[in-house]
């Protein structure tokens, strides 16, 4: 019984380390909100307009930008979506105008490295994506 006591009290210590925040401007809209772990940012994460809207969204890994990362303008359209690795773009960030998709970039480690204007030219060049 002792051992099961002590394994259910070393999970929930464990489980403490990692909460939820949520931070807020002065006018008491939403700022940003996400989790925590070991004062680390980690898992997804939101940012906001003082207006509410969404800013960005997105992976924390260790306190840095992982995975795909969403911008957003004020009035919430999608104004490009960028892959990260240790807080830099790190493969490809897609541009949008309006609605619709005007360039790709690719990087590698924060380096721009290719640029496409159409999305011929980007299928061409990444038929697997």
């Amino acid at each position: 019984m002792k051992t099961f006591i002590l394994i259910i009290t070393l999970l929930f210590a464990l489980n403490t380390e990692q909460h939820y925040v949520k931070n807020y401007y002065s006018n008491g809209k939403m700022k940003e909100e996400g989790w925590m772990n070991n004062g680390k940012k980690c898992k997804y994460w939101f940012y906001y307009y003082e207006n509410g809207n969404t800013k960005q969204e997105g992976h924390y890994e260790n306190n840095k930008k992982v995975n795909w990362w969403i911008y957003y303008d004020k009035n919430g359209e999608v104004l490009k979506k960028t892959e990260y690795k240790n807080n830099v773009p790190n493969g490809f960030s897609i541009i949008y105008r309006d609605g619709d998709v005007v360039k790709a970039e690719k990087y590698s480690v924060g380096k721009k490295i290719k640029e496409w204007h159409s999305i011929a030219e980007f299928r061409r060049d990444n038929p697997n994506f």
